[in-house]
Parts: C-alpha cells; sequence; structure tokens
C-alpha cells in the first residue's frame, strides 16, 4: 500500500528543480545580453574610428597628388560625420646624401577633430612629398 506523504515531497521537489533552472536561465541571458551590448558597442566605435581613418587618409592623398604645393593650411568641415579636417601643408628644409638642399620637399599634415561621447576628439595623419620625383 503506498502512502501519499512521498508524491506530495516530490511535487515540492520537482518545483524547486523548476526555479533553480529558472534562475539559471536568467543569468545566461542576463550575462549573454550585456555581451551582445558590449560587442555592439565596440563594434560601432571601431566602425567610426574607421570611417575617420579613411576620411583623412583620403584627405591626405588628395592633397599629396597635386601638381603643385603651396605653404599654407585649410579647413574643410564633413558634415556627414560632423568631421572638421584642417589640411596643412608644410616645406621642410633637407638635406640629400651630398648635402645639397631638397628645396621642393613638404610635408603635409590632416588633423582631424570631432566630438565623440561628449569629448572632443583629434587625430592626424602625415605624409611627405618631394615634387620633382610625382611631375609627369
Amino acid at each position: 500500500m503506498k502512502t501519499s506523504a512521498p508524491f506530495s515531497r516530490r511535487k515540492g521537489f520537482m518545483l524547486m528543480e523548476v526555479v533553480l533552472a529558472l534562475f539559471i536561465f536568467t543569468i545566461v541571458a542576463t550575462s549573454f545580453t550585456k555581451a551582445l551590448s558590449s560587442l555592439w558597442r565596440n563594434t560601432s566605435f571601431v566602425k567610426e574610428e574607421l570611417v575617420i581613418t579613411q576620411i583623412m587618409d583620403s584627405a591626405l592623398q588628395e592633397t599629396l597628388y597635386l601638381n603643385q604645393l603651396e605653404e599654407g593650411s585649410q579647413e574643410i568641415y564633413v558634415p556627414e560625420r560632423d568631421v572638421n579636417l584642417e589640411t596643412q601643408i608644410i616645406p621642410l628644409e633637407l638635406e640629400n646624401e651630398e648635402g645639397n638642399p631638397l628645396s621642393q620637399m613638404w610635408e603635409v599634415r590632416v588633423i582631424a577633430r570631432f566630438v565623440r561621447d561628449g569629448q572632443n576628439q583629434e587625430r592626424s595623419v602625415r605624409g611627405w612629398r618631394y615634387l620633382p620625383i610625382f611631375r609627369p
């Protein structure tokens, strides 16, 4: 003859298993959601950095391949990314191995200024060009 006591204990034990399983599932789901959120935030940051780098590289290449360079500075605003670009052309006074001055050696700097997360940011790239080498 069976008694009902073991059956009621078994019901309570199953309820405890379900509560424990829900607790574990909640912890795993929360951790997974936080990991995805962090991954999304990092991906967005890297994507923005890449876009700004491409804009700066494009401005640098455009300036380096001009037929004639003149000392000075020029500012450009890129409204799509809310970035200010400053392109500086600076003459360099260098000498070759024989000691002869390289009179048409130029440094081109591109400085990007923008706001990210409420803070002012600044990135820069630079390149050199010796005009007589690149003349057609």
